[in-house]
């Protein structure tokens, strides 16, 4: 009688542990191709009456140029500074991260990941302004190629009262993705037409070129291109995101104005149009000792700025035998701009210090407040934040023309600001939303010198860098039509909460709610969470069977 292979012990034994090792390795891997799924290629089931986890066809219609005009040789890339059950368990993070899960599985030139920045803060570090800047783990970082924009999530939500009002993620990430995708290049300009120091890229043997060369790679690093323009010749170029005027020796007057053309345009009100129409951002450092500037002056008093013609030198930080090498400091108000800006810096005890050469002093031509409505307005102001200080017992001398020197004493053991900001504030009259512009100005000629931009023990570079990263943002907005805060929106705010359910104060995590993205168990990843541990279960059972009856 030919023996069954199931009446062989051992045979039988050696078969069914293989099948069963075999039965076990298939079915997690079953069960984790069923989360991929889940998560790629949207297997959920959305049960919200907002149809929050369901991309609108206004923003597939919006996002579908990503396939169709990108080329592909870069992806947009959407990186969550979190791990993924930390994202899903959020509340202000798991609809976008989701979102962008369904943009990843529609587009081939988009592309999702995450990054546990607290294990793994390195991996972040291209997209930091400054050395010292953080990414905090509810950021989320949107780049294509070297652009990029870092973004915290809560800006993807409307709130009303600290609570979540309504969903704006659609129209926050559509218009962010067209920013960093944008064709036109932005770029930085160099005035040149008031005997400024200039990089001009044009003309490689141009002196001003070995003279604001750090300058130029900051602005390479920030991912914008060099270029030159006359203001005595016309506007402020439209895709200019910021103006350099570096120490100009002659006023921003013209020639032979025709003061008697209606279409007559002067050079400040260019600049003027540029700040205000264009919501542009403006750099400038001045010569304290230029006194032939009363046009120039007078257009940067309106904006905030009174230089003075008083050289500033410090008893105590200083860096030179003539104490004019001055070693700064911060603005430590938390709630200022600059703190902003460089909190990270002003909160070590060992940071590194900025160091201004040859400075005047600046004051606040708005007074006291350093805040002014906008001549003719009321809901659009301008302003004043110093940004660089000098040490506490700072003095300004005036120039005497008797001795040739600076003698005259005009301020006394006093900190005096080196560098300040105008910020203006208005309200998008299409979005509603907030926009910016930017006027910086410092005291002295050689702000931007490579001596100083160039020195790694400064912290001027790392300054300048985190100002123009926060000065240059020049979004391309998405269709009001899918979303923003417009009224003239088909959904102001984006898709606003119908559902109480979606955020209960009362319940720590809102999202574990099961009116969710499953809504019941009746979605292919609950039947497949299932499936694994019932089918292992049968088969254990039926090995058991098998071995003690066979």
């Amino acid at each position: 009688m030919k023996n069954s292979v199931f009446k062989n012990r051992a045979l039988r034994s050696k078969i069914f542990a293989g099948v069963t090792v075999a039965a076990i390795v298939l079915l997690f891997g079953l069960n984790l191709l069923m989360t991929h799924l889940g998560l790629k290629g949207s297997l959920y089931i959305d049960m919200t009456p907002e149809g929050f986890y369901t991309l609108t066809e206004l923003m597939k219609s919006e996002c579908d140029f990503i396939d169709s005009e990108l080329d592909g040789e870069n992806k947009v890339t959407v990186t969550f500074c979190s791990d993924p059950d930390t994202l899903i368990d959020s509340e202000t993070t798991r609809l976008t991260y989701f979102m962008a899960l369904q943009l990843d599985s529609r587009y081939e030139n988009l592309e999702v990941k995450t990054v546990n920045v607290n294990y793994n803060p390195t991996a972040v570090q291209e997209y930091k302004p400054t050395s010292l800047s953080t990414i905090s783990p509810t950021d989320i970082i949107i780049s294509y190629g070297s652009r990029y924009r870092v973004i915290g999530a809560d800006n993807f939500w409307v709130t009303a009262e600290d609570e979540l009002y309504s969903y704006n993620g659609e129209f926050k990430m559509a218009t962010i993705i067209k920013s960093v995708t944008a064709k036109e290049r932005p770029a930085a300009y160099f005035v040149t037409d008031h005997g400024e120091t200039y990089f001009d890229p044009d003309n490689p043997s141009h002196p001003g070129n070995a003279e604001c060369e750090q300058l130029y790679y900051l602005l390479l690093d920030r991912g914008l291109e060099i270029k030159t323009h006359k203001l005595s010749e016309g506007d402020v170029p439209e895709d200019c995101v910021l103006l350099i005027i570096n120490d100009p020796k002659t006023d921003f007057v013209d020639e032979n104005p025709d003061l008697d053309s209606f279409g007559y345009i002067s050079q400040t009100e260019r600049l003027d149009r540029y700040l205000v129409r264009d919501y542009g951002s403006v750099m400038l450092a001045k010569d304290f000792a230029n006194s032939s500037l009363p046009v120039l002056e007078a257009f940067l008093y309106n904006w905030g700025f009174d230089f003075s013609s008083s050289r500033v030198t410090d008893p105590d930080s200083y860096l030179s035998s003539d104490k004019s090498m001055l070693v700064g400091a911060y603005d430590t108000d938390e709630n200022g701009y600059a703190y902003a800006i460089y909190g990270e810096f002003a909160a070590l005890e060992s940071a590194p210090k900025p160091v201004v050469t040859n400075s005047g002093y600046i004051t606040c031509s708005f007074g006291e407040a350093w805040s002014t409505p906008e001549h003719g307005t009321y809901s659009i102001t301008r302003n004043y934040a110093p940004i660089v200080y000098s040490g506490d017992n700072a003095e300004a001398h005036r120039f005497d023309k008797a001795t040739g020197d600076y003698t005259d004493l005009d301020k006394e053991a006093s900190r005096l600001e080196l560098a300040a900001v105008t910020s203006r504030v208005a309200v998008d009259g299409l979005t509603s939303e907030y926009r910016y512009s930017y006027l910086m100005c410092a005291a002295s000629g050689e702000f931007f010198s490579n001596e100083l931009l160039g020195e790694a023990s400064y912290a001027n570079y790392d300054i300048l860098s985190a100002l123009a990263e926060n000065m240059i943002r020049s979004d391309e907005y998405a269709s009001t039509d899918l979303g923003g805060t417009s009224l003239n929106s088909a959904s102001p705010g984006g898709k606003p909460i119908v559902d109480v359910g979606i955020y209960d104060k009362e319940n720590p995590n809102p999202y574990s709610d099961k009116k969710q993205i499953n809504g019941s168990a009746k979605g292919w990843i609950t039947a497949a969470a299932f499936v694994a541990p019932v089918a292992i279960l049968g088969l254990g059972i039926f090995v058991a069977v098998r071995r003690r009856f066979l």
